[in-house]
C-alpha cells in the first residue's frame, strides 16, 4: 500500500478528525488516571498523570506539524473541562485562558526549533507546561483573589519543579513513541509538516 502524502498543506478533516480523537484520549486517560492518582495522593506531590497527555499533544503536534494545532487541542480539552471538571484549579470559562497561553507557548518553541527534532520536544515540553503553571498560578491570584503568601510562593516553586520533571519525561516519552509511528503509512498520510 502507498501511503498518499498531500501536497496540500492546509489542514483536512482528517486531521481535525486524528486531533479530536487525541483530545478525547487524553482527556478520557486524564480523567481515570487523575482519579487514582488523587486517591493515593501522589498527585499532591507530583502530577505524574501529565505525561501522558503532554506526550499526546507532542505527538499530535509532530504529525500536525502546523502553528496553532496545539493551541486548538488545549482549548478543546479545556472546553470538555469546563463541563467535567467545573471546580477544578480554575473554575468554568477560566480554564481557557491557561489553555490558549499553554497551547500558544507549545507552539511558538515547537515552530522555532523546527530544526532540530529531539530539542524541540524538550523545549517546547518545558517552556508550555512552566508557561501553563505560571498563568494558572497567577489566574488564581489576580482573578480569584487568593493571596499571594509565602506559601503560594512555596507551592508555585513546588508546581514548577514538578512540572519540569513530568514535562521532561513527557517529551522522552513522545520522542520513544515517535521513532516507532513517524514512519507508519498512518502517520504519513496524516502529516502534515516540513
Amino acid at each position: 500500500m502507498v501511503a498518499v502524502v498531500s501536497s496540500d498543506r492546509s489542514l483536512a478533516v482528517r486531521h481535525w478528525v486524528f486531533l479530536g480523537t487525541l483530545v478525547a484520549l487524553d482527556f478520557a486517560f486524564g480523567l481515570l488516571f487523575k482519579t487514582v492518582t488523587e486517591a493515593t495522593g501522589i498527585s499532591k506531590i507530583i502530577r505524574i498523570e501529565m505525561v501522558i497527555p503532554i506526550a499526546l499533544m507532542l505527538l499530535a503536534r509532530l504529525t500536525v506539524d502546523r502553528f496553532g494545532a496545539v493551541t486548538a487541542y488545549e482549548l478543546a480539552w479545556a472546553t470538555l473541562a469546563i463541563f467535567a471538571m467545573p471546580k477544578a484549579v480554575l473554575p468554568g470559562p477560566l480554564k481557557l485562558i491557561p489553555a490558549l497561553f499553554q497551547g500558544l507557548g507549545y507552539d511558538l518553541v515547537l515552530s522555532l526549533t523546527a530544526r532540530w527534532p529531539r530539542t524541540r520536544l524538550l523545549a517546547g515540553a518545558i517552556f508550555g507546561h512552566l508557561l501553563s503553571s505560571l498563568v494558572v498560578m497567577l489566574s488564581r491570584v489576580l482573578l480569584m483573589g487568593m493571596p499571594w503568601s509565602n506559601l503560594l510562593k512555596f507551592v508555585l516553586g513546588w508546581q514548577l519543579l514538578t512540572s519540569l520533571i513530568v514535562s521532561v519525561l513527557a517529551a522522552i516519552l513522545a520522542l520513544l513513541v515517535w521513532r516507532r509511528i513517524g514512519n507508519l503509512p498512518l502517520t504519513r498520510m496524516l502529516r502534515v509538516g516540513p
